[in-house]
């Protein structure tokens, strides 16, 4: 878990592997709590940071692999980063499920990048320099 400097916040770097999801939210956790906000914010946070981990190891890098993902606070401000080939969860992936539709004719995917999208305040997405950075601001 280094440290990494990136002008905007620091970031941990956690291995991209299944079995380092636990502790980054524990970070997260620990820092937006510190940070003063309520516990229902950070169950939120969490639940936000947890699905962009599996996205990136499951989905960006495959798997769980030799590769790293970074999580920060800044403040009220929940920062995530990984190296895996750009993808903004903004605007890319499967539309949100039908809520209309019943259960056994919902489509399998998309209800993460839901809730990435609506569980925070205002959410930032951009890639630089081989990275995909994510900042939610959390209420």
């Amino acid at each position: 878990m280094d440290e990494k400097e990136t002008g905007i916040a620091h970031l941990l770097r956690f291995p991209a592997r299944l079995d380092a999801v636990p502790s980054a939210m524990a970070f997260a956790a620990m820092a937006l709590t510190q940070s003063g906000l309520a516990p229902g914010v950070v169950a939120r946070a969490e639940l936000i940071l947890e699905e962009l981990l599996r996205n990136s190891i499951l989905h960006g890098y495959g798997g769980d692999s030799a590769h790293d993902v970074w999580v920060g606070v800044r403040g009220q401000v929940l920062c995530y980063e990984d190296a895996a080939p750009p993808f903004n969860p903004l605007t890319e992936g499967p539309p949100p499920p039908d809520p209309s539709l019943p259960p056994e004719d919902l489509i399998v995917g998309g209800l993460g990048l839901l809730l990435i999208r609506q569980l925070g305040g205002a959410v930032a997405y951009s890639y630089s320099e081989g990275h995909n950075r994510i900042e939610i601001a959390l209420q």
